[in-house]
């Protein structure tokens, strides 16, 4: 994964050390891009070197760092100006998940306030008319916030994610569209109700088949 995560970043010039495309997009969510790679890389942190770490991995984190915009949002593609998806697939959602490991990981604060400051735009704008799934709807969203909580402990993340919950309860009165897969996990109502179940204990909340 690191090599060849280093050899695209060498093929296309890029100032990153790591890079991935997909469908010949160099996309930056959770989901199809760089900001989930990283987060499962450094979920596995002990199988790295610690030049890995430094020399690959942080400054990589750096790079998505200096692409948040003012909101708190990320791009969900180089090359794509638009500060417009607030999902755990593209934007927000996701960088606060590896902001904040960054943060356990280096140690580093700059790296908890970004992870907060992408909170912030997960609660103002992460209530999505796009549906209630873990992966382009409120519940993933509302995952995110949980995230925040167990990382800072501070109760108000926990609050804003109770109030996602209080949303996804509401499921299918809130005129959201209906998606391809309605019951699927990451689509549909199996993952609104991983949600709400892990909400009733949200200090081993796990955003699934993502945090390890």
């Amino acid at each position: 994964m690191l090599d060849s995560g280093r050899a695209l970043s060498r093929k296309l010039k890029c100032s990153a050390p790591l890079m991935y495309q997909w469908h010949e997009k160099r996309y930056l969510g959770a989901a199809h891009g760089l900001i989930g790679i990283l987060f499962m890389l450094l979920q596995v942190k002990e199988h790295l070197t610690s030049k890995e770490l430094t020399e690959m991995i942080q400054p990589t984190i750096d790079y998505l760092c200096n692409l948040q915009f003012s909101s708190g949002n990320l791009p969900s593609s180089i090359g794509n100006p638009t500060d417009r998806l607030v999902h755990w697939c593209h934007g927000a959602p996701g960088a606060v998940f590896l902001f904040a490991k960054a943060y356990q990981v280096f140690g580093n604060t700059s790296y908890l306030e970004h992870a907060k400051k992408s909170g912030e735009c997960v609660w103002e704008r992460g209530l999505l008319k796009k549906g209630y799934g873990l992966c382009h709807g409120s519940a993933g969203n509302g995952y995110a916030l949980l995230y925040l909580y167990q990382v800072t402990k501070e109760a108000t993340y926990l609050y804003r994610a109770a109030q996602f919950g209080n949303w996804c309860q509401d499921y299918g009165q809130h005129g959201c569209r209906t998606p391809d897969r309605p019951l699927s996990l990451f689509e549909g109502l199996a993952g609104n109700i991983h949600f709400l179940v892990d909400l009733t204990n949200p200090d081993e909340a796990k955003f699934p088949a993502f945090v390890l």
